[in-house]
């Protein structure tokens, strides 16, 4: 049985529905660290291409959301 494989835009939407969901669910922002394609099989029910690499990096919050100290 062959899986299905996402197209680029099916692969844009579940990426915006893991970043939404990372936030609130550590177990889940566990399996976006480690094993990227299976966070994304998750979420959308499909595979990604055998030959496509995405790795999530994870931020600590303030560092993303806080201005500099320096620019305060």
């Amino acid at each position: 049985m062959t899986e299905e494989i996402l197209t680029e835009e099916e692969l844009r939407r579940s990426v915006q529905k893991i970043f939404k969901l990372s936030q609130t669910d550590p177990a889940f922002r566990a399996i976006c660290l480690t094993d990227p394609n299976e966070a994304i099989r998750l979420i959308s029910g499909k595979a990604v291409s055998y030959d496509f690499k995405i790795r999530f990096v994870d931020s600590p919050s303030h560092q993303a959301s806080e201005p500099d100290e320096a620019t305060k």
